[in-house]
């Protein structure tokens, strides 16, 4: 008879995948009445703490949006309904500043993703040196955002900044360029920033999923006949799919609400080409002092980032049974 020809990497399905269901569905026996109690008694004072602090200014913003607000914003002012909103959709200004929140958004959450995803790949596998890299990697995700507006606004600086020297010593620029004045190159710096932080957050969330995948799934792909990709595609990503489904939402939020990386580089310039929503509602509430207007922008905003999030967890779990 013929040799038996191996099977191909499609046949990682049958085992590998079956194996990370029936461990990722394991039920967990419920908590009883007092451990609920007693664990809503525990978290009573930070939910107190969080309801003043997150709640009441979101029913606050959500009633100014209503109303005629005077520039004190001591009283609510005159209700006006939609007038507000009305006032932010027919506005040429909002639906440019709407057009860079997507474009900035889109590239900061797919390159801080992958980005991250291919940290926590590389960081995973054992190499000289992999604690320490793996000790850096929390370096910049310690740092408050605007301190990397202000490292990367020095970095690119068309006068001394390290990114021109070093295109110089390359020899691909002849002389020193301002990247932050050109309106293409200043929205592209503005996702690389803050998507180099970003990312090092979600490589150690990815990479804290990845140190969960038991060895025996992979070997079970790999005698299934499945190569390095096809063990990628049929076992790390379906048993990262709960960890990167978060690290996504989060940063499909952190993309919508960005403000210090932005305002600490180029402050919405030049011109308005780096003027997301959240550096517009600023200049409407801190500027013109259009509380109004600027508490319209903020729900208008919110409820993206809401939607966002909603949409890519669907994605995301659409195949789920």
């Amino acid at each position: 008879m013929p040799p038996r020809p191996p099977r191909r990497a499609e046949g990682c399905d049958s085992m590998a995948l079956t194996l990370i269901r029936s461990a990722s569905r394991a039920k967990v026996s419920p908590m009883s009445r007092a451990d609920r109690q007693f664990g809503l008694r525990l978290s009573a004072p930070a939910l107190a703490l969080l309801a003043m602090l997150l709640v009441v200014p979101a029913v606050l913003t959500l009633v100014y949006s209503f109303h005629d607000v005077p520039p004190t914003g001591i009283a609510p002012g005159e209700f006006i309904g939609l007038t507000n909103y009305e006032t932010v959709f027919g506005s040429p200004v909002f639906w440019s500043s709407l057009w860079v929140t997507i474009v900035f958004s889109l590239g900061f959450v797919v390159v801080s993703t992958c980005l991250g995803l291919g940290f926590a790949l590389l960081l995973n596998e054992a190499f000289p040196g992999r604690g320490i890299l793996r000790g850096l990697l929390v370096i910049p995700w310690a740092c408050p955002w605007l301190v990397i507006g202000i490292i990367w606004r020095w970095f690119v600086d068309g006068s001394v900044g390290g990114l021109n020297g070093l295109l110089m010593h390359l020899g691909l620029t002849d002389g020193y360029i301002d990247f932050l004045s050109n309106p293409r190159s200043a929205l592209i710096i503005a996702v690389i920033g803050a998507s180099w932080r970003q990312a090092c957050f979600a490589a150690i969330l990815l990479l804290a999923g990845l140190q969960t995948l038991p060895k025996e799934l992979n070997e079970a792909a790999a005698i299934d006949g499945a190569g390095p990709l096809g063990r990628f595609r049929h076992v790390t990503i379906p048993w990262l799919r709960p960890v990167l489904a978060t690290v996504i939402v989060l940063n499909i939020i952190y993309a919508f609400l960005q403000f210090d990386v932005i305002f600490a580089m180029t402050q919405g310039g030049p011109g308005d080409a780096t003027q997301v929503l959240s550096i517009l509602i600023y200049r409407q509430l801190f500027v013109a002092t259009d509380i109004g207007t600027g508490s319209a922008l903020a729900v208008i905003l919110a409820l993206l980032s809401l939607v966002g999030g909603l949409i890519t967890v669907r994605l995301l779990y659409r195949n789920e049974a």
